[in-house]
């Protein structure tokens, strides 16, 4: 597994397969782990996967990062990569690293793609599975470890590699971002971003389905629900979002 030293600690990521870079972000305490099921995009182009720092297999010898700070550690490791521009693409609270980071560094991102994500808390059920989040990580963080994998996982072999790697993540770490995605608001910032959007949302989602309001006023923006799927598209529903991140990629290069 590849790695680069940084600020004293290691960032570990997949790097697999060639052509355009994909990069994902993940939602915390999950780890690059989440986005197992999209290794077979990596037939058509480059997948940079890393761990934000304090999860899987990425130390820290901090208590607290910044959702500013893991955007900066992501455009460190495409500088160390050498990739001038990729594709960016967050997943839940991962896409409010995705968007900070293309705030800050507009000229590295083409497309920009989030997933069950949003720019701001809006809808209260959201807002209340972040505090549940918070709560379980301080007082409990295996057992929330366990539910999330179970969750975003059909098989027992899956669900124990899931567990795993979440359970390798820092909790005060894993506490912080959530509360950082909790309190972000980030409507301005990203209708201020040029770059194409692509929102892909699961239909039975809607306490997170509600949050597609914040990006109204959004330039240039194209909005996909997966039909019966929930918010765990990355490792249920994979074969459609695959099929989407493939096309999407592909339209881009064609116009590029």
């Amino acid at each position: 597994m590849p790695s680069v030293s940084y600020q004293g600690s290691t960032l570990f990521f997949d790097d697999i397969g060639k052509g355009t870079p994909l990069v994902f972000i993940h939602p915390p305490g999950m780890g690059r782990i989440v986005f197992s099921k999209q290794h077979t995009l990596a037939r058509h182009f480059r997948l940079i996967i890393p761990d934000l720092s304090g999860h899987g297999d990425s130390p820290s010898m901090e208590t607290f990062v910044s959702i500013e700070s893991y955007a900066d550690e992501i455009n460190y490791l495409l500088d160390h990569l050498k990739i001038s521009a990729c594709v960016l693409i967050g997943y839940s609270a991962g896409g409010i690293v995705a968007q900070r980071f293309a705030a800050a560094y507009k000229d590295k991102v083409s497309s920009l793609i989030l997933i069950g994500a949003y720019p701001k808390v809006i809808h209260s059920k959201l807002k209340l599975m972040h505090l549940i989040g918070m709560k379980l990580v301080r007082n409990h963080p295996v057992r929330l470890a366990k539910l999330i994998s179970k969750a975003h996982t059909k098989s027992k072999e899956e669900r124990a590699q899931l567990v795993l790697h979440m359970n390798k993540a820092n909790p005060e770490i894993w506490y912080h971002f959530y509360k950082q995605s909790l309190q972000y608001d980030g409507i301005e910032e990203i209708n201020r971003c040029k770059m194409p959007l692509l929102l892909i949302y699961g239909e039975k989602s809607d306490w997170v389905n509600d949050q597609m309001e914040c990006y109204k006023d959004c330039h240039s923006k194209k909005i996909y629900i997966i039909p019966g799927a929930s918010h765990q598209i990355p490792t249920l529903y994979h074969d459609a979002l695959n099929a989407i991140l493939q096309g999407e990629v592909e339209e881009l290069l064609k116009k590029g």
